[in-house]
């Protein structure tokens, strides 16, 4: 059996995704929509973080209790995203139990300059 969080499990999850559609989701109903659609994944979001940056605000990450709402109802992996160097967020999500962390330029970055360190995280 592969280790949680080794190079090959956090590349054969990247691998499923192939192929597939990935939905931006903002409840637990429209994850279990997107499931029920064919989903191989979803993106849990509050907003838009276009949207949120547009009209000159900053876009964190989503709201861990609305997170595990979409956790509770979905069967396919659950994706987050993180601001980019934010790596307390990170482990927030990480801890939370998402399937996947996406350290995103599209949320209002936490550091101009530093990435978080994936390597040290479980999940990839």
């Amino acid at each position: 059996m592969v280790e949680k969080g080794t190079g090959t499990v956090k590349k054969g999850l990247a691998e499923m995704f192939k192929g597939g559609v990935i939905m931006d989701v903002t409840n637990a109903d429209q994850a279990k929509i997107a499931e029920d659609a064919g989903a191989v994944a979803v993106m849990a979001l509050e907003r838009v973080p276009a949207d949120i940056r547009a009209a000159g605000g900053v876009a964190r990450m989503s709201d861990p209790e609305m997170i595990q709402k979409i956790m509770d109802v979905v069967s396919i992996p659950v994706m987050a995203k993180a601001r980019i160097g934010h790596f307390v967020k990170a482990q927030i999500l990480e801890a939370l139990g998402v399937d996947y962390i996406d350290e995103s330029e599209v949320l209002t970055p936490a550091d101009e300059k530093y990435h978080i360190n994936k390597h040290a995280f479980k999940v990839p």
